[in-house]
């Protein structure tokens, strides 16, 4: 995995604010980034304005957090709860540069830029008291690779040295069960303690742009003793590393999270974030009108009535990000065994794995008409997967338009090679999607257009994100909803999803050729040569019309005007600013 070019993310991050009194990005000064070591201790109003007596801020996650696990964490609501609660070592800035958080600097590299020793800033602690040592770093790196835990992110892990041979989607086949021998394979993982205060990382490759991999949520520091303790994720034992403890989890109802005293970085003005889990955007934008929160995503129907509201008008905000809306066609490879799913022997029981159907399923949907319907016509069609802003995005590639004409001959050929005499004999697609994220309407929308075009019927099976995951990854969909976020800004992390075995991987694709050329771009020195190849690789993928990509990234958001400090960037999670809570300040109102 590589990042490199952060500052090309510069044109694209720009938060388009209506007038009056709309909350914009109002970023702190590099300095003030949190970890870095010149940071101050507080964070200032804006200038002549007055702060609220009361420092509250209510936002909406929309559903209860799948895990507060930072190894384990993969789902957006979890991750905008984590990133107040949790710090790595490095972190990324306002411009998505990489910086120290809680080591003292940034790495010193060895000559053959396979080593990387940290050493951990003077008086870092946890919320319970307790010093983060080194060894900390230690226990989490070996959890997150452990395969006995299948963590959704260690494929991100391949680099480090000795991970390969402990997980599939790093080239372990089979991956290991005998605890003994995955005891001992652990003990050779790239990641020592030499001291509390130092932490050296060996990496199987050269690599310097692992640095960005250390950014991310899963290796903040965590205490053995906590995880193997009772009950560890929730609040009465919950154990933090950032700027926020977890002070109250009522499932299915409302977090809070409240100043972690022993945080070293920047101080958080707020006094408490109350979280609620209101699951249809419609009843949060109400809650955001009726003045019980302060931040609201309006549901795509109602946008325009937002933006056109003299009230709500000026109090939204709009903002690109790397992300992508996409829908998995079930290619039939097993990500554990790389063998064809069991329940996909058949090819008349998953007729997506044919790829003339894959087509054919893609050239009959008209992208500018559910632009319409189901996003208020705006963001920007997506036709691949790379997303505007990172080297590699290849706008001028999409070799199946909408076409129903073409679509129609395609389905032709795919019937004939599945052996069925028509669309309707194949019975009804399982079409997987997660309840109460205003997905109702793009999948409504793409089920008429199958059936209009081909007679082809789908069962539309909605459940709670948990149960929708867990189906999603077994491959028990034919068609599933999927989105991405990137966890930085380089073509390996959106095109890695995508290699045989990869744990995100919910197309259940597997291309031998594609994989090649993605190892062969992550060792190229020669940024213009890397693009290509990450650019020839995804041809491929669309060539073989793996998935459906939808939209990228593009969110509409009403925050109230006295909410103030929100430092927004491309990559937050979930909620404007939730990468940097402690920047925020509430006003006067």
């Amino acid at each position: 995995m590589q990042k490199r070019l952060f500052g090309i993310l510069a044109s694209i991050a720009v938060i388009a604010a209506a007038c009056g009194g709309a909350t914009t990005s109002s970023a702190p000064p590099a300095s003030s980034a949190p970890g870095t070591s010149s940071a101050p201790t507080t964070s200032a109003a804006p200038s002549g304005a007055a702060l609220a007596a009361e420092q509250i801020f209510r936002i909406n996650v929309g559903s209860d957090p799948t895990t507060l696990d930072p190894n384990k964490a993969s789902s957006s609501d979890s991750l905008a709860m984590i990133s107040a609660l949790q710090r790595s070592l490095l972190a990324f800035d306002k411009d998505l540069k990489v910086i120290p958080s809680l080591a003292a600097a940034l790495p010193e590299v060895s000559a053959d830029a396979k080593t990387m020793t940290f050493k951990l800033k003077d008086g870092i602690k946890y919320s319970n008291g307790d010093p983060i040592v080194a060894e900390d770093f230690v226990y989490s790196f070996k959890r997150m690779v452990d395969p006995r835990n299948a963590f959704d992110y260690g494929y991100v892990t391949c680099e480090l040295a000795g991970v390969s041979k402990l997980l599939g989607a790093c080239g372990a086949s089979p991956e290991p069960t005998d605890a003994a021998e995955i005891d001992a394979l652990l003990a050779d993982v790239g990641v020592a303690a030499p001291d509390p205060t130092t932490v050296v990382v060996t990496l199987d490759k050269p690599a310097t742009y692992f640095q960005s991999v250390l950014a991310l949520w899963f290796f903040s520091p965590l205490q053995k003793a906590w995880i193997e303790g009772p009950s560890p994720f929730e609040a009465a034992n919950y154990v933090s590393s950032g700027p926020f403890k977890l002070t109250t989890w009522d499932h299915g109802s409302q977090i809070i999270m409240t100043p972690n005293e022993f945080w070293t970085g920047l101080k958080p003005t707020l006094t408490e974030i109350q979280v609620s889990m209101i699951k249809e955007p419609a009843q949060a934008l109400a809650a955001y009108e009726a003045g019980e929160l302060d931040q609201a995503r309006p549901p795509g129907t109602e946008i325009q009535r937002v933006m056109a509201d003299p009230i709500l008008g000026p109090e939204v905000i709009q903002i690109p990000t790397l992300a992508i809306n996409y829908y998995d066609f079930n290619n039939g490879t097993d990500p554990k065994t790389l063998e064809t799913l069991a329940r996909c022997t058949d090819l008349k029981a998953c007729p997506t794995m044919n790829k003339e159907f894959r087509i054919a399923l893609t050239q009959a949907v008209d992208k500018e008409a559910w632009r319409q319907v189901a996003a208020a016509g705006l963001g920007e069609i997506a036709d691949s997967f790379v997303m505007p802003g990172i080297p590699g995005h290849d706008p001028d590639y999409h070799p199946y338009p909408f076409d129903i004409a073409a679509a129609k001959e395609h389905m032709t050929k795919a019937l004939a090679e599945i052996g069925v005499p028509d669309a309707a004999s194949l019975g009804k697609l399982k079409f997987g999607f997660n309840t109460g994220g205003d997905h109702e309407t793009t999948v409504a929308f793409l089920a008429e257009a199958w059936r209009n075009a081909f007679g082809l019927e789908t069962e539309q099976i909605g459940s709670e994100f948990s149960v929708f995951q867990d189906e999603r990854v077994l491959g028990n969909f034919d068609i599933d909803r999927n989105g991405w976020g990137a966890d930085y800004p380089h073509a390996s992390n959106q095109l890695g999803l995508f290699t045989c075995g990869g744990g995100s991987n919910a197309s259940m694709w597997c291309n031998k050729d594609y994989d090649a050329l993605l190892a062969q771009a992550a060792a190229e020195p020669d940024q213009a040569k890397q693009v290509e190849l990450y650019k020839q690789a995804q041809r491929i993928m669309y060539d073989d019309a793996v998935n459906l990509p939808l939209r990228y990234g593009f969110t509409t958001w009403v925050s109230k005007p006295y909410v103030s400090g929100l430092t927004v960037t491309p990559s937050d999670f979930q909620l404007p600013g939730d990468q940097f809570y402690e920047t925020i300040q509430i006003l006067e109102h």
